[in-house]
């Protein structure tokens, strides 16, 4: 289905604004979409009982039409109006889960839209526990068709800030109550027969369920049928991916990676227990020898690096594995690593409650694999399993110099939503600072809007604001930028460098930046000559690449270097082939030089 933006601006609504929430009722109730949080994931909503906004919502999502959605209520009593029948079962289930993480599908009621339900005649019925939820749902009056607000098959968002990601322009508005408190959708359990039917896990576990139906059992749901119609959403259609491909890791059988006796009284690791002090107190080769033992994570890593080594990897993964990397000090593998770590490797609680955000996070540093943590066992495990497996459906080969797909546009957050900000700089130098380091500041310029905002990539309540400029190492002061070049760079980005004046390069501007990037490597090793104080942050652009594993090799086999040639007084098709060549690498080396920078795209 279609999407089509309604709106310039979808409203974000504070969850203390009681007018604003008023508001957004009062627009669901005449037939427009708002964005909802709940304790499980947020939601996006309308009148279940008007077919017309339901299609607003299958709209706004991308969403196939057969896939039914959930009633949100915010009073029990609401219940008896929307279905036809309440089961003992399904009344046990009510009175000891509602409200909560649980959905109970009943027969419907002929207010209910055939539209909310995809044609069945049943509806699953939900009660949220979220205070916010509550007075939303309470000041609409009608029961709310939601399914998670989200683009159809991306990961479920659990921050109103993810809504807007994948919303922004398409719905009336967003309620922003903070982050959802489960991370996972509700449990979907099927009581219109004598025996409850678990539809999709969820943080009511099959135990909790069990519990209460008085000496039964709750079974779980097979597969689907081919055209068979889902009673539940999250069953037919592959969900919570994220753009990039994710791979399930299992640590071998029998493998703890928490506990008090991972170092013997003789100093030698005992087993494949470790905790991230005892990993501190290894030493390299120890350390080394165990991280082959007790993590695939590694092993696959380098596997993928070595058959691609443009590819970048994220891993959403425990602390522990995230010490075995650092410990390690592998600088390779490390630059094409990105990490969200959601607590201990063992607790699936923080795995689970992370999870969606996690694989939004590491999407959006535009990694092109995610290796995310499996488990084993019952509970909560199934629900995180269950939504792990589904988003890892996708299986492409990780082909080098493949364009990565096109992520939605997102919402920046303002310098003032972070607790504290630092400004970090990158500086491109050529010699004369009239063509070519003028280009790459122009473009980086643009790259780094188009990214922004930028979050620290150790403290994530703390922003980057991120600058670039250039400078000539025989340039004179004042100069205006080659007008060849300036058209080449207009062309590709839409903005020029005529706004750019040469100036020659000194050790006060070398002061001013973290990183400095030099066309050729020939004006890096001067520099290095000349001020071997800060060689840790120059490079060439080659070199720069080569430190972080980015190498091409000729059909020989030799390495091959960022080769750029000057384009002065050749033609302007030279001037735009260099300028584009610029923007290539730039497009490769940007990831890099933001991580190197101390920043995360958020």
């Amino acid at each position: 289905m279609e999407r089509v933006k309604k709106y310039d601006k979808t409203l974000l609504i504070d969850s203390s604004d009681s007018k604003g929430i008023k508001d957004c009722a009062r627009h669901l109730v005449n037939g427009e979409v708002i964005g909802f949080p709940t304790e499980t994931v947020y939601g996006l909503g309308c009148d279940a009982r008007n077919g017309e906004a339901v299609k607003k919502v299958f709209e706004a999502k991308g969403r196939p039409a057969d896939n039914p959605l959930i009633c949100h209520i915010g009073d029990k009593d609401q219940i008896k109006d929307i279905v036809s029948e309440i089961t003992p079962l399904a009344q046990r289930l009510i009175d000891a889960f509602m409200p909560g993480p649980i959905t109970v599908v009943m027969k419907k009621a002929a207010c209910i839209s055939d539209e909310t339900t995809a044609g069945l005649d049943t509806v699953g019925v939900r009660m949220p526990s979220n205070p916010v939820a509550n007075k939303f749902l309470k000041a609409c009056g009608v029961p709310v068709a939601a399914p998670s607000a989200n683009l159809s098959g991306r990961p479920s968002p659990t921050g109103a800030r993810s809504v807007l990601e994948d919303m922004d322009g398409y719905i009336y508005a967003v309620i922003d109550g903070g982050d959802s408190e489960f991370g996972l959708e509700s449990t979907v359990v099927d009581c219109t027969g004598t025996t409850p039917v678990i539809l999709r896990p969820g943080a009511v576990t099959k135990a909790d369920i069990d519990s209460v139906l008085k000496g039964g059992e709750a079974v779980m749901s097979g597969s689907l049928a081919d055209k068979e119609t889902p009673k539940a959403p999250g069953m037919k259609y592959r969900h919570y991916a994220p753009y990039a491909q994710v791979e399930i890791m299992k640590m071998p059988e029998g493998t703890k990676i928490e506990g008090d006796d991972a170092m013997g009284s003789d100093g030698k690791i005992s087993g494949a227990t470790c905790t991230v002090e005892d990993l501190k107190k290894l030493s390299d080769d120890e350390a080394k020898e165990l991280v082959n033992i007790v993590s695939p994570f590694i092993l696959r890593s380098r596997e993928i690096l070595s058959s691609n080594p443009f590819a970048r990897i994220g891993l959403y993964c425990g602390s522990e594995i995230k010490a075995m990397y650092d410990k390690m000090n592998d600088k390779i593998l490390s630059a094409h690593t990105e990490f969200c770590v959601y607590g201990k490797t063992v607790d699936v609680s923080a795995a689970s409650h992370g999870l969606f955000e996690g694989l939004r996070y590491l999407d959006v540093q535009e990694v092109d694999v995610i290796l995310a943590q499996g488990f084993d066992g019952e509970g909560l495990s199934v629900a995180y399993m269950n939504r792990l497996s589904k988003a890892s459906g996708k299986k492409e080969e990780l082909t080098p110099g493949m364009p990565k797909p096109a992520r939605p546009s997102r919402t920046p957050l303002p310098l003032d939503a972070f607790k504290d900000t630092f400004t970090a700089s990158v500086l491109f130098v050529d010699d004369n600072n009239t063509s070519l380091s003028c280009c790459l500041e122009s473009l980086m310029r643009r790259m780094l809007e188009k990214n922004e905002p930028y979050t620290s990539n150790r403290e994530s309540d703390t922003g980057v604001e991120i600058y670039c400029e250039s400078a000539g190492l025989t340039a004179m002061d004042g100069m205006d930028p080659d007008s060849q070049m300036d058209k080449a760079v207009k062309e590709i980005s839409g903005i020029g460098i005529n706004s750019i004046e040469s100036r020659r390069a000194n050790p006060a501007i070398y002061d001013c930046n973290d990183l400095i990037l030099t066309v050729r490597d020939e004006q890096a090793f001067s520099i290095i000559k000349a001020f071997p104080e800060i060689k840790e942050k120059v490079f060439s652009l080659s070199t720069f690449a080569a430190a972080n594993g980015l190498v091409m090799k000729d059909s020989s086999g030799k390495v091959m270097s960022i080769s750029v040639p000057d384009p002065t007084g050749e033609n302007f098709e030279t001037y735009l082939h260099t300028a584009k060549a610029l923007n290539a690498w730039l497009e490769i080396l940007f990831p890099y030089i933001i991580k190197e920078l101390g920043a995360a795209r958020i």
